[in-house]
């Protein structure tokens, strides 16, 4: 996985802007895109699980959720648990949204992170908006696009 991207808003559009680490600074990217007019999307915790749920419906595989560092140990252990159970039955995604319900709310970033498996490729989805893996176009368009406008348009 060597392709990073960060997500923004601009006037009704959501776009992915790709970006090398390790050429460019991620603040220096924050600012050109604030130049040009565009805002950074941050993704909450409501906005993950729908990811997450868009991703099992596009036969993708969930492979893990990052909780944040204060999220309770039990529901960590339980999230893992049901994650390991959703790759032979996707009903258990009932199972881990119920899990995630207390996280869910448009302010929470409670999930830090989550990495899926789709389209044959892995990637790393972050609660600041950032995504690493190959081929970002792919799951942007297919997965989070759809997701980050319907929930955009909603507001």
């Amino acid at each position: 996985m060597n392709s990073y991207g960060k997500l923004f808003k601009g006037r009704n559009k959501i776009n992915l802007r790709s970006y090398d680490p390790e050429k460019e600074r991620y603040f220096k990217v924050i600012k050109e895109a604030r130049r040009e007019g565009l805002k950074q999307v941050i993704i909450n915790s409501e906005i993950m699980t729908d990811i997450l749920y868009a991703t099992l419906q596009s036969d993708g595989v969930i492979l893990k959720v990052n909780m944040s560092d204060t999220t309770d140990k039990d529901v960590k252990v339980n999230v893992k648990a049901i994650i390991s159970k959703l790759k032979s039955d996707k009903l258990f995604f009932v199972k881990l949204k119920e899990e995630l319900e207390w996280a869910a709310d448009s302010g929470s970033i409670d999930i830090n992170s989550i990495d899926v498996y789709f389209s044959n490729k892995r990637y790393e989805i972050y609660s600041n908006g950032i995504i690493h893996g190959d081929d970002l176009d792919l799951l942007f368009n297919e997965i989070m696009k759809p997701v980050l406008e319907k929930y955009f348009d909603g507001r």
